[in-house]
């Protein structure tokens, strides 16, 4: 069996169930992106002409796993969801489709950097989990706004595209491409409050303007940590 899928496996034992159907595919494992791609995410693409990828089904559903190797000479990786096209009414922006359409949206990351935005995320990009608004946070920031008289923010545009475990969000505006944390609880130090907004709701993260500048942080961070 794949090294990396016995990895993976490994560090993410929740995923995989005992009834599961996997099917490990054979056809071409070589990375096909295309030149746009490579000038949209030119970091993005750096780090995955170094990946191992593994092609793969489980219970029908298509999977790529893209993985490398870490400074501890340990494997680490994500595992991609490559969903068919989408019939929903989402506003994605370009650069999201174009990421979605060639390698796919993570479902899981395994031994990830010690630092990273993809930590404890119960998904990044996928578009099956993407969302507009904060969902069931409504009522909770606008308690928030009311309590400090700050204004409300119309987010009929802002896309959810990253979810944590805990509930906070990332979103970018589908007008403008800029990214958004909603954080209802952190301890990050790489983030500031929008201006005008009241602690623990929005906020901008340090280095990141837009979708692309997300995408590229996220690479770099993985790409810094190979052997």
């Amino acid at each position: 069996m794949n090294k990396d899928f016995i990895t993976f496996t490994k560090e993410i034992s929740w995923f995989i169930k005992k009834s599961d159907k996997i099917d490990f595919l054979k056809y071409d494992s070589q990375l096909h992106i295309s030149e746009y791609f490579q000038n949209i995410f030119p970091v993005l693409t750096e780090l995955l002409i170094n990946a191992r990828i593994l092609n793969l089904r489980i219970n029908n559903q298509f999977y790529k796993l893209f993985s490398w190797t870490n400074k501890n000479d340990i494997s680490f990786g994500w595992l991609n969801l490559i969903e068919e096209q989408s019939k929903r009414s989402l506003n994605l922006i370009s650069e999201h489709k174009l990421l979605l359409t060639e390698i796919g949206g993570i479902k899981e990351a395994y031994n990830q950097p010690a630092s990273s935005l993809s930590n404890n995320q119960n998904f990044l990009f996928i578009e099956s989990e993407c969302s507009i608004g904060i969902g069931d946070w409504d009522e909770y920031y606008r308690a928030q706004c009311n309590e400090e008289n700050k204004p409300i923010i119309e987010y009929k545009d802002y896309i959810c595209f990253t979810k944590e475990a805990n509930g906070n969000k990332c979103l970018y505006n589908s007008k403008n491409k800029h990214v958004y944390l909603f954080a209802h609880d952190h301890s990050f130090q790489n983030v500031k409050c929008l201006e005008n907004q009241p602690e623990y709701t929005f906020y901008k993260i340090d280095g990141i303007v837009n979708f692309v500048d997300y995408v590229e942080t996220l690479a770099s961070e993985w790409k810094n940590n190979l052997k």
